[in-house]
């Protein structure tokens, strides 16, 4: 489904990230993972062509990704864009007007899961709140294509799980679901596909299991092994 081939991006003299190539394929759930400036977001503006590479290219279906293909992309942002003066009604309406894959049913049933109130202003709301009606929206829309830039953030330990479970639920059949976080241990049971990210550059990309299989040790515990700071500099 959808294939970078050596993507980098720089800033001035400053390299965000370095010639990073994967795959992903149709029907799974993959965790791009890495601590903060890593380039987990980078490669996720990429994706969503809010930021052109310096070099390499994106394909999407095998076709060089295009403008027309955002429409086919669901993006959960990290930070809201959503007018905080706004109901959640109001929220709702808007994703309905604007996307013509959106299911209003399906958003706010989610919500009624999550328990939030439909008539309360955004800005009434709390923060983990508010991440659960943009993780509403999105879900609400029916793509190919669902990109989560840290979902989790802000989120009790109760709604983490739950959070993984609707994704999985409500996604539209055979789409694919990638993950950005740095919290693995809440999704690694639920990841198919993992990229490693550390100061712009994959340092793996595999099969879940086949990275369990090879390191002898589960997700989490690799992930801590692989971004552990050195303690003799503590």
């Amino acid at each position: 489904m959808l294939e970078a081939i050596n993507l980098t991006k720089a800033y001035d003299n400053l390299l965000v990230l370095d010639g990073a190539s994967f795959k992903i394929d149709k029907n799974q759930i993959c965790g791009l993972l890495g601590p903060n400036g890593s380039g987990k977001t980078t490669i996720i503006k990429l994706i969503n062509d809010l930021i052109q590479p310096t070099s390499g290219h994106i394909l999407f279906f095998d076709q060089k990704l295009s403008l027309k293909d955002k429409s086919n992309i669901a993006y959960l942002p990290e930070k809201s864009a959503l007018n905080m003066g706004q109901s959640v009604l109001g929220a709702i309406k808007m994703y309905q007007d604007f996307f013509i894959d959106f299911n209003p049913e399906h958003a706010k049933h989610i919500l009624n899961l999550f328990e939030v109130p439909l008539t309360k202003r955004l800005a009434q709301l709390s923060k983990g709140q508010r991440g659960k009606v943009q993780l509403a929206l999105t879900l609400g829309r029916k793509v190919d294509l669902y990109i989560l830039d840290e979902p989790l953030d802000g989120m009790d330990p109760a709604s983490r799980d739950l959070i993984m479970k609707i994704v999985i639920k409500y996604k539209k059949l055979d789409s694919t679901v990638i993950v950005s976080t740095h919290q693995i241990t809440d999704i690694e049971s639920y990841l198919d596909y993992v990229i490693l990210l550390k100061k712009g550059q994959i340092l793996e990309s595999s099969t879940a299991k086949a990275l369990e299989k090879a390191h002898s040790m589960s997700l989490s515990a690799y992930f801590k092994e692989v971004y552990k700071y050195d303690e003799e500099i503590i």
